[in-house]
């Protein structure tokens, strides 16, 4: 399981390949992962990213690394009017 805080590092230190990925929005929030609920990253795309996407971010902190969960979720971009 992941902390809010932990989340939060895993969105600041991936973001550049999320949104080279294709994601258009990304979150921190709480999340289901192996049934269990959790804080994760969630990446925002107009079409489903390719099967080989990862589930989870690496992180480095204080000297250790972890797994913050990843999920996907399918949503068009805003548009300004």
């Amino acid at each position: 399981m992941a902390t809010e805080e932990e989340a939060h590092l895993a969105r600041e230190q991936h973001s550049d390949f999320l949104r080279e990925s294709g994601a258009h929005a990304i979150a921190v929030d709480k999340i289901q992962h192996s049934e269990k609920e959790t804080f994760g990253v969630i990446a925002f795309f107009e079409k489903q990213p390719s099967p080989a996407f990862p589930h989870s971010l690496e992180i480095e902190q204080d000297g250790h690394k972890k797994k913050v969960p990843l999920t996907t979720k399918i949503m068009s971009r805003a548009v300004l009017e």
